[in-house]
């Protein structure tokens, strides 16, 4: 059965969205190249809310064109625009928008769990806060991978608000990587 597996990047100070509501990403990196190899190698199912979508949509396509980008950077960019993604918005048209999108039918909960007996690589909540606490509410996320970044975002929005989840987890990684970020992963105990 594949996974949910929610990935996010969040300050030291809890916040996954700056104080704009702005996405603050990590400094790349020789380790964030080979943390993004192995997110390329596992998961075939990219999950978006739609306003990181149409910020992941604006990028993208231009970073696998972009021949001055370093070439693991370009192979992300490959693998973001090439990957299925599943987009959750209400009255959101993305056909034309991103190759490979399609926006889901029902709330995350069905969806995700339709998907997860599906067969196939596993399935990531790669960006946007409102949908991965949708998914966490729903109760359908089975890892939450981590990567903590060495900054102080001063506010914010946060990642664990109103999820409903009460439970052990399990920590099945601890990386740290040569910025300074530390990446951590827990499953469902």
């Amino acid at each position: 059965m594949r996974k949910v597996v929610l990935s996010m990047f969040q300050s030291l100070d809890g916040y996954v969205e700056g104080l704009g509501g702005q996405f603050v990403g990590p400094k790349w990196s020789d380790d964030l190249d080979r943390w993004t190899q192995e997110m390329i190698q596992r998961f075939d199912t990219l999950v978006y809310g739609s306003v990181s979508f149409r910020q992941m949509a604006a990028y993208w396509p231009a970073a696998e064109a972009d021949g001055q980008a370093p070439t693991p950077h370009r192979e992300l960019a490959r693998f973001m625009n090439r990957t299925r993604k599943i987009v959750f918005s209400r009255n959101f048209d993305i056909a034309s928008t991103w190759e490979n999108s399609e926006r889901a039918a029902s709330e995350p909960g069905s969806v995700l769990s339709e998907e997860k007996a599906r067969a196939g690589r596993d399935l990531v909540v790669f960006a946007g806060a409102r949908m991965a606490q949708s998914a966490m509410r729903a109760g359908v996320v089975d890892e939450w991978s981590l990567l903590t970044l060495p900054v102080f975002f001063g506010g914010g929005t946060r990642l664990f608000v109103d999820h409903q989840l009460a439970g052990d987890l399990r920590l099945v990684e601890v990386r740290p990587m040569d910025t300074g970020a530390v990446l951590t992963r827990y499953v469902r105990s």
